[in-house]
């Protein structure tokens, strides 16, 4: 697949559509290898926040994971299918040692684009688009998807003509 990687845009939305891209490992979920047997942790509110999100965003799953493993999970956490896209480790772009998430190839305006993820290496081309989430794998207390939803919202509710 070549970029954009994202379908073009038509009518209002080309104009009015904010883009919200998750990281999925320890930024959603926690994978756990337990001797021959793994299964995954879902970090709190998970599923409720892409229920809100799909409300006002275009949510997209952009992951350094390999497809297989990647969407068994999201088929579990995206149970409204409120996930417009998926991206995986062949939509990433080398940079050094590092494979990241260039939101340039998504076909998006950067100007209503958002990425969350747990390692800010991944968004190191687009920094000021993205919001840092602390890495998470079982604490069932943590509430940030929760607490960062309210400001979520309010970007597209108020039409925040950048969100950088």
């Amino acid at each position: 697949m070549h970029p954009p990687f994202l379908l073009p845009l038509e009518g209002k939305d080309r104009d009015e559509l904010y883009t919200l891209v998750l990281d999925l490992d320890e930024t959603l979920i926690h994978n756990v290898e337990y001797g021959q047997e793994s299964f995954f942790l879902v970090r709190p509110g998970c599923v409720q926040f892409i229920e809100l999100m799909a409300k006002y965003y275009e949510i997209v799953i952009f992951t350094a994971a390999l497809q297989e493993y990647a969407d068994q999970v999201v088929d579990q956490i995206d149970v409204g299918n409120n996930i417009k896209y998926r991206l995986y480790r062949q939509h990433t772009s080398q940079n050094g040692p590092f494979l990241v998430k260039d939101l340039s190839l998504l076909g998006r305006d950067l100007n209503r684009t958002i990425i969350i993820d747990n390692i800010s290496d991944n968004f190191i081309l687009q920094p000021d688009n993205g919001i840092f989430i602390s890495t998470w794998y079982d604490d069932m207390t943590d509430n940030f998807l929760k607490e960062i939803s309210p400001l979520l919202v309010e970007l597209v509710e108020k039409k925040v003509p950048d969100v950088r």
